[in-house]
């Protein structure tokens, strides 16, 4: 029997029908893409099924004693709480119990209850039954699975008690998941679940997706999580579900397949319809009459083919660049501060002609503020930006707010101070999915999706030697967004972009900007050799990559590019020759006592974190043994010395990290 079955669903708003007849079967365990343009109702459908909207008919039946967990684009969270008292919501039960079980142990402990047979024995016999169930509903491992949770979704230990009312939107979203995440429902409901998440996030999310023992339904603009996580694809379309038996790249293809033969068999039809009536029309009176009739009755039975469907795509072409000088942008000791908050310090770098640059980093690190220096939208602190002589640039803001006048019409906004006709920027907002009345809304009445659009026409017309783009992909469907991507590999010009689509990343970037720490590193090839490379380096080489520094995560296992990303240069300058790269690990050594007495050297701090993620390591395995879990007081005792040990850990990575930018500086 299916977890979920939706039959014959319809749903309208304001007589603009969304849904017209969707039905679904979810079977237990099954991880199923949604996917569709933005705009044709996959959000509703996610409501219905989840039990939060009713359709307007057709029924929606999840199968006796399960349950369904929904997380919305924009969820909500009780700001009244900590970021841990959210997280761990879904075991109040437990937490409750586990207070209930120290009471009792107290009052097992008193001379009062010792003294009194009846008392005892209630006390002893209550014990044993929470015990009992605090064991069984994992009541020794929950705290530990919480803390996993929150790591994976980017928090730091220290943010675990802080207020949710504190924290960004951003923060409460990934809040929300976490507790949508350990609630563990036997039906998963996903909205765009990766927006709010960073590259190291989005996998560990994938990951434990790809885990997860309940049925997933999720709609996400992420290639990369809908290939790895999924294995059937529902493509919503006119208010109707089309089912595809595999991933998303499975359903690109089949989809192109099925509206090639469709395109076949309507053409075909045609074909002969065409004949028959040519027949009827000239043979409709004489000696072939009979015939003729005999074709009309052919004609009348004939089921028509309905010819594929077809939407507008977004066309966008980018001029090729002027001839640039071959480095068209440097960097020199470039530090942002705000405040006393340091961003960016002392960058130096060089972007060559056709350069092709991905930039990433944890949330908050610094990438936008490197490509608004760099567009001039904001100014260093020190230090000089230098674009060669004569380089337009083109700036993509994450923020369309910021390079879009509200109040203006699409048109007009458009059209600016550009030496263009009306004409001639309607044929271009053609391109880009505005025509007829379209052109005279205001921006301010327009989706995301579509100001985003709006945004990349100006830059279109602007025809930039170098592109800026700062999360271009964010708010476009699946289709525009390659588009896009097609548009942008064929751009012979320079780009750097800061993008989380991975994909994206993979198919765009030559070069990638590692920023983290204040520090920009330049490591040379595709994001997927970066993070195999990251893959196999050994614990103390990930703690020395700015993106790693404080994230607590240590990865191992093979990598063939590990050697290339290991030794990459922080500032675009050559990798140090093996005989250099001795002499500067001569000169890092202490050369006598006094050098001593400052303090653990890299090596040593190195060391006793090999020894602490070791011990770590050998904590976690006792801990997943069942047997721990029969001695209450050996199980504290034990989650308590991993507590401590995680805390040390994090505590010596923090320094390690520190000590390496005091010996950058």
């Amino acid at each position: 029997m299916p977890l979920l079955l939706a039959t014959d669903l319809t749903k309208s708003y304001a007589a603009l029908p969304v849904l017209t007849g969707a039905a679904l079967a979810l079977e237990p365990g099954e991880k199923v893409a949604l996917v569709g343009r933005n705009g044709v109702g996959k959000t509703t459908l996610l409501r219905i099924l989840a039990g939060l909207e009713a359709p307007d008919g057709g029924t929606r039946t999840l199968s006796g004693g399960a349950t369904a967990g929904y997380l919305p684009q924009d969820p909500t969270v009780d700001e009244s709480r900590t970021l841990w008292d959210e997280a761990a919501a879904p075991f109040a039960p437990l937490a409750a119990t586990e207070r209930r079980l120290a009471d009792l142990e107290a009052r097992l402990a008193t001379p009062e209850t010792h003294g009194d047979e009846a008392r005892l024995s209630d006390a002893l016999e209550e014990y044993g039954r929470l015990r009992e169930r605090f064991e069984t509903g994992g009541g020794f491992t929950y705290e530990a699975e919480v803390r996993r949770t929150l790591a994976g979704l980017e928090f730091r230990d220290a943010q675990f008690r802080q207020p949710l009312a504190s924290m960004s939107g951003g923060q409460r979203s990934r809040a929300a998941l976490a507790r949508l995440l350990l609630s563990a429902p036997d039906l998963l409901l996903l909205d765009e679940p990766t927006n709010h998440l960073d590259l190291d996030g989005q996998e560990w999310l994938e990951a434990f997706l790809g885990e997860y023992r309940g049925a997933v339904l999720l709609v996400s603009h992420d290639r990369r999580l809908l290939d790895t996580v999924t294995t059937r694809t529902l493509d919503l379309e006119e208010g109707r579900l089309e089912d595809y038996p595999g991933n998303y790249s499975f359903y690109v293809t089949e989809r192109a397949a099925r509206r090639a033969r469709q395109q076949e068999a309507f053409e075909r039809q045609q074909e002969e319809i065409e004949g028959l009536k040519a027949y009827i029309r000239r043979y409709h009176a004489g000696q072939k009459s009979r015939q003729a009739k005999s074709r009309e009755k052919r004609l009348a039975k004939i089921q028509p083919v309905a010819a594929p469907r077809s939407h507008r795509t977004a066309s966008i072409r980018l001029e090729t660049p002027r001839r640039n000088p071959q480095v068209v942008l440097r960097l020199r000791e470039v530090t942002r501060r705000f405040g006393a908050v340091e961003v960016l310090r002392g960058v130096t770098l060089e972007v060559r002609r056709g350069e092709k640059v991905g930039v990433i980093g944890p949330n908050g690190a610094g990438k936008t503020t490197l490509l608004r220096l760099i567009a001039r939208a904001d100014s260093p602190t020190s230090g000089t930006v230098e674009p060669a002589p004569g380089i337009r640039v083109g700036y993509f803001s994450q923020m369309s707010d910021e390079t879009l006048d509200l109040d203006r019409t699409v048109i007009d906004e458009v059209l600016g101070a550009r030496h263009l006709t009306p004409e001639q920027v309607r044929g271009v907002l053609g391109r880009f999915l505005f025509s007829g009345d379209e052109v005279h809304k205001k921006i301010a009445q327009l989706s995301g999706g579509e100001r985003r659009r709006v945004a990349l026409a100006k830059l279109v017309l602007d025809r930039p030697d170098i592109l800026l783009l700062d999360e271009p992909t964010t708010h476009l469907d699946l289709t525009t967004l390659e588009v896009l991507e097609a548009a942008l590999r064929g751009f012979p010009g320079t780009m750097l972009f800061v993008s989380h689509d991975r994909t994206f990343l993979d198919r765009l970037a030559e070069r990638l900007l590692i920023v983290g720490d204040g520090m920009v590193q330049s490591v040379a090839g595709s994001y997927h050799a970066y993070r195999e490379a990251r893959a196999g380096m050994t614990p103390a080489v990930a703690l020395q990559h700015p993106v790693d520094a404080g994230r607590g995560e240590a990865r191992r296992g093979g990598g063939g590019v590990k050697e290339a990303a290991r030794t990459a240069p922080a500032r675009d300058e050559p990798p140090p020759r093996p005989s250099a790269a001795r002499a500067s690990r001569r000169q890092s050594q202490p050369a006598s006592a006094d050098a001593r007495h400052k303090g653990p050297t890299v090596e040593d701090l190195t060391a006793r974190i090999t020894t602490l993620e070791r011990e770590l390591n050998d904590l976690s395995r006792v801990m997943g043994d069942p047997e721990l879990y029969r001695d209450a007081a050996r199980a504290r005792q034990t989650v308590k010395r991993y507590e401590e040990l995680a805390a040390a850990l994090e505590s010596l990575r923090a320094r390690l990290s520190d000590g390496q930018e005091g010996s950058d500086a």
